[in-house]
């Protein structure tokens, strides 16, 4: 009898959190885009939400697939 892996359910963890993060950047870069007031401030949103999340999200990815 082979013992459970927990690799896969990280797996399809990690690809949940991925297509969550999609859309939440579509939605995200949409709402900037239209709504915002300031070209300068959009920038610093998006410079913030890239250095702050690819990190997380390659962490993620190496705990999911090493």
């Amino acid at each position: 009898m082979e013992a459970f892996s927990i690799t896969p359910l990280l797996q399809i963890g990690f690809y949940f959190t991925a297509i969550v993060y999609a859309i939440f950047s579509a939605i995200l870069f949409y709402h900037w885009q239209n709504y915002s007031m300031s070209a300068a401030v959009t920038a610093q949103t998006y410079i913030a939400f890239t250095v702050f999340s690819l990190p997380l999200l390659a962490i993620m990815a190496a705990i999911a697939f090493l």
